[in-house]
């Protein structure tokens, strides 16, 4: 049964393990979610004795409440992200979406012992754009710009993202320095993602000298579509590969 709990102004969804065999794990969502999208995740990480927590990142479910969503930045997120990880001692990070991107941010931080990017939005150097998603971005660029909330159409909404933190990321570029993530890392990706695609998340993986998994089938919300449970599997193993086992509690 998963917990809602308050670490500072945050909540953070939780799962507890019958015995903690395993490091604290922290799931970061992407923008258009929140913590709940681990819902699944986190007994199943809790069954194989992770410590398993989600944060809500400002906006969300309670977490920092702002009049002004739509000035809230990639490093704002990274803020909440950290102080959840610090609090928890998270040794394991993984990230979602635009959640990846905060986990990149915490492990150039040391913030990591290992790290997860499931289908990540890329740092600075890596452009997420393509002439679709910048055709549908023209007529939004005055409110990105400005850091405004905007209501896209439908269409709209699967290709692009519009506040600052969409500004950050597929318009000015959020940078990571690669030379100070020293965690081994993971990256997985889906081969029918339109929002982040393969090769992008082939880009990021080569960037960081990381391995990357191909989940054939999938999409960009991989997290929630049928058949989570084998990437949860698979994201697990990993980290049990490169991760030392916790001493019993």
């Amino acid at each position: 049964m998963n917990e809602t709990i308050r670490i500072d102004d945050l909540t953070v969804r939780f799962a507890r393990p019958a015995v903690a065999s395993r490091e604290p794990v922290l799931f970061v969502h992407g923008y258009f979610a929140n913590a709940t999208v681990f819902d699944e995740w986190l007994p199943f990480f809790a069954n194989r004795g992770f410590p398993a927590y989600a944060v809500n990142l400002r906006g969300r479910e309670g977490s920092r409440l702002t009049a002004d969503l739509g000035r809230a930045s990639i490093a704002d997120f990274v803020e909440d992200a950290t102080t959840v990880a610090r609090r928890v001692g998270a040794s394991a990070i993984v990230g979602h979406s635009m959640g990846g991107l905060v986990a990149q941010q915490l492990a150039a931080q040391g913030d990591a012992r290992a790290t997860v990017l499931l289908t990540p939005a890329p740092p600075r150097g890596i452009s997420v754009l393509s002439p679709r998603v910048v055709i549908k971005q023209l007529k939004y660029l005055p409110a990105i710009l400005r850091s405004r909330l905007v209501a896209p159409n439908a269409d709209d909404l699967r290709d692009i993202v519009l506040n600052r933190a969409a500004r950050d990321m597929s318009i000015i570029g959020v940078p990571v320095d690669a030379r100070r993530i020293r965690c081994p890392m993971l990256v997985v990706v889906a081969d029918e993602d339109r929002f982040i695609p393969r090769a992008i998340g082939a880009r990021v993986a080569k960037r960081y000298h990381a391995p990357l998994r191909t989940m054939a089938g999938h999409a960009h919300m991989l997290v929630v579509e049928p058949g989570w449970e084998a990437i949860a599997a698979a994201v697990a193993e990993w980290i049990e590969s490169v991760l030392a086992p916790a001493p019993a509690t």
